[in-house]
């Protein structure tokens, strides 16, 4: 009977153009069989097929030898989808300890980097950043090109050089991948691996969000005496999750304790389904020392003691004005303060989570991002008041259930107003922001000099692939959009325009404006 199902199994996978050797045939058999699942019942059969093919698809190996690692994988996927032993109905994740994808050319799939990151970055480290940021760009923006346009549409994606050995060239369907650069004031180039060639923007028209330095941007025009004369400039498409996630197999991109990503998890699917109404709420610009925001707060926890949200998710900066090392003692005092005023309310100790992100002018880290979390010296008091409070890094990482938040603090809007070679109009601001931070995946999309990041840890400040909601604390007054099934908020200051935080509905993916 064994022989049978054995020899049925490779049959039916040979059919579904995966030739497995007997010896892996047998490997699956014996494991199904170990887990209670009897692969004689037509049903069962059925069943595990698809899903085994399923998985093999996603590890992209169905055009090279299957090994016994990858079956493993597979198998393992099937077991465990939506029982994996260190799923978490929430977690935060600190973005020094996301996992660091690196793209593997012979695989054509995301793998994990061997080598950890220090923060002691070398020289070569700051022109590697760009290059992968380069490299994932251009990968998806060829997917687009091959598989979203129609015959009669097709664009040919071309790289810098290939105007470099040309005296002229008009540039119709023809469109160059490159990042923004200024050399000299005011003189613009496009760079990429392969070269860097000047801009001539006299005459370029602008499509849909910011264009800053830095920001990698498809241009066409009419290429002479080694100018690029540029027509169109529009930033690179976005992709939607489901089409970047084949390239990233069973490993857990997201990061925390699960072996694969939760997103998938069926246990966690039917929790989120069970609790419509649960919902998290975000604060950007809590200022402690403001003199009402302890009276509003008081007010808000009141009236959540019937309907405890999941988390309270709190971003700084936590004092209105930054005096340098002297304000550490101030600010240790209201978060004691704060503390015992959440402790007052044991049903949302209980049933909620709350969470501290710092902002740019907290006392951690300088201006460079990822930021550390709030240090100990401040928070001690709050912890004995409230054990369960999480400090985090910024930016970091909010998983519930299926669910996947990126949360950021940093004041990205002005940047990009400042940087920008075309404004969009008010009303597009939220969709242009979106926009703009979806197609770039990446938080920070502007200069270095804007904002200075930490070269070997940017894998940490990318989104790819999409989650499904990017809360982005900006002093700015508040605004949202959508693209590419990822949203993206920004609650606006709280102290600073009138007491204003978003409710985001995790069940229904729906965001609430809410004011105090």
């Amino acid at each position: 009977m064994a022989d049978k199902i054995i020899r049925k199994l490779q049959n039916t996978l040979k059919l579904s153009g995966f030739t497995i050797r007997r010896e892996f045939c047998i490997l699956i058999y014996e494991t199904f069989l170990s887990e209670g699942i009897n692969l004689g019942d037509s049903d069962s059969f059925e069943n595990c097929i698809k899903n085994l093919c399923e998985r093999l698809e996603k590890q992209c190996v169905s055009d090279k030898s299957i090994e016994k690692d990858d079956i493993t994988r597979a198998v393992e996927g099937c077991l465990r989808s939506g029982y994996d032993v260190h799923e978490t109905i929430l977690s935060t994740i600190n973005a020094f300890d996301y996992p660091k994808m690196v793209y593997d050319v012979d695989r054509k799939l995301y793998i994990l980097a061997k080598k950890k990151s220090s923060l002691l970055s070398d020289a070569d480290s700051k022109a590697q950043l760009f290059v992968d940021r380069y490299i994932s760009i251009l990968h998806r923006t060829q997917r687009n090109f091959k598989n979203k346009l129609a015959d009669h549409d097709k664009l040919v994606l071309q790289t810098v050089d290939f105007l470099l050995t040309l005296s002229y060239k008009t540039l119709d369907r023809i469109l160059i991948l490159g990042s923004l650069i200024q050399v000299t004031e005011g003189k613009y180039y496009l760079e990429d691996p392969t070269g860097m060639i000047q801009l001539d923007l006299t005459h370029a028209k602008y499509h849909g969000g910011f264009f800053t330095e830095n920001c990698f941007v498809l241009v066409n025009g009419y290429y002479e005496d080694k100018i690029l004369r540029v027509s169109t400039m529009v930033l690179p498409p976005g992709e939607e999750y489901k089409d970047s996630r084949p390239f990233f197999g069973n490993i857990n991109y997201f990061g925390g304790l699960s072996n694969t990503p939760l997103r998938e998890s069926q246990r966690l699917k039917e929790h989120l389904i069970r609790n419509p109404h649960n919902m998290i709420l975000f604060f950007s610009d809590v200022w402690l020392d403001h003199p009402l925001v302890f009276e509003k707060l008081e007010v808000l926890f009141n009236g959540m003691q019937g309907s405890s949200p999941v988390a309270f998710v709190f971003m700084g900066n936590f004092m209105s004005e930054s005096h340098g090392s002297e304000n550490i003692e101030i600010l240790k005092k209201l978060f004691k303060q704060f503390g015992e005023l959440i402790s007052r309310y044991t049903i949302l100790m209980t049933n909620s989570q709350f969470i501290f992100i710092p902002g740019m002018s907290d006392p951690c880290t300088p201006h460079i991002v990822p930021r550390l979390s709030l240090p100990k010296y401040v928070t001690e008091e709050m912890l004995r008041y409230v054990p369960n409070a999480i400090f985090p890094t910024n930016p970091c990482r909010l998983q519930y259930c299926t669910k996947e938040i990126v949360l950021f603090r940093a004041d990205i809007l002005a940047k990009l107003m400042q940087g920008t070679l075309h404004r969009p109009r008010k009303e597009e601001i939220g969709d242009s922001v979106t926009r703009t931070i979806v197609s770039q995946g990446h938080l920070s999309p502007i200069s270095l000099a804007a904002l200075t990041v930490h070269w070997n840890f940017d894998y940490c400040l990318r989104l790819y692939p999409l989650p499904h909601l990017v809360v982005l604390g900006d002093k700015a007054e508040s605004y949202q959009g959508s693209y590419k099934g990822c949203q993206l908020i920004n609650p606006g200051s709280f102290c600073d325009s009138g007491f204003q935080f978003k409710c985001y509905v995790p069940c229904s993916d729906t965001i609430e404006d809410c004011i105090l």
